[in-house]
């Protein structure tokens, strides 16, 4: 499949879309796929190689949300 048809599959699936919620999933995801790989990732700088042991020392303090913490958040924010 070439690259155009790969985005004319993607035009149609955007199309193709009545929920709101899942278009606002669609931009989030493509957002961060786009950001990400416009990120070059500097070998000098030390955060992403200590970012792993913030994180879990995040989950041991219990500085964390569950999926029904976030999807209630979600549903708020959806509300405003």
């Amino acid at each position: 499949m070439t690259t155009n048809e790969l985005k004319q599959d993607i035009h149609q699936w955007v199309d193709s879309v009545q929920n709101d919620v899942t278009i606002v999933d669609l931009h989030t995801a493509v957002a961060l796929i786009i950001e990400q790989q416009d990120m070059p990732l500097n070998e000098n700088d030390p955060e992403p190689r200590e970012r792993p042991g913030q994180v879990t020392g995040q989950i041991e303090r219990g500085e964390y949300l569950t999926n029904e913490a976030m999807k209630q958040q979600v549903q708020q924010w959806l509300a405003k």
